[in-house]
């Protein structure tokens, strides 16, 4: 949070001393990125990568928004972006109904993770467990978490350099394929793994 907001406020102060304030809209590793940029006079929404908007003055409303190429980008913002954390590596296992015991797929994913976890020491991992929605929300939210210390307990045995490590249980929250309740989604059993 703290270097999202370091990192537009970079981002804006660059243009000041311009003529103009510029406002970009740069990766936050995030499938939606966007932003909302106004004044007294309008409002201009942000809403993809290189996208910019350009503010003159607060009695002139926000330019139309315009794309900053990736060449342009990396000139003005590289000490900027020299700074910011690699993209999270993620992976997702899966699990059989009602239990930690994974998929014979998910076994391999797991593997693959655990190889990441090496090339990316000193790191921090997230495991995010999650379930389909059958049973009730409460239920859910303890298979989830037992799912996540699961996958916690199995790298945590590779004794890896690994700064931080928090298994988290959400349950039928966030679900990865959007069910009504007591729907046997497969998918949705799964646990997701960040490496950062």
């Amino acid at each position: 949070m703290k270097l999202k907001y370091i990192l537009s406020l970079l981002v804006t102060l660059l243009f000041v001393g311009c003529a103009h304030t510029r406002v970009v809209l740069l990766d936050n590793g995030k499938t939606h990125n966007a932003v909302i940029v106004s004044n007294e006079k309008g409002s201009q929404k942000l809403d993809g990568i290189g996208k910019y908007i350009s503010l003159k003055n607060k009695t002139i409303a926000p330019s139309k928004p315009q794309q900053m190429s990736e060449e342009e980008i990396s000139r003005r913002f590289s000490k900027v972006l020299s700074i910011v954390p690699k993209k999270a590596i993620s992976h997702i296992v899966y699990f059989e109904p009602h239990s930690t015991k994974l998929t014979e797929a998910s076994k391999e994913e797991l593997r693959k993770s655990i190889e990441d976890i090496k090339i990316s020491t000193p790191c921090m991992v997230d495991i995010i467990g999650h379930t389909d929605t059958v049973g009730s929300n409460e239920i859910n939210i303890k298979v989830s978490l037992k799912r996540a210390k699961y996958i916690e307990s199995l790298i945590k045995k590779e004794q890896l350099n690994i700064v931080s490590i928090l298994a988290k249980g959400y349950g039928e929250e966030d679900l990865l394929v959007a069910t009504p309740d007591n729907t046997d989604e497969a998918k949705n059993r799964n646990v997701e793994i960040f490496i950062k």
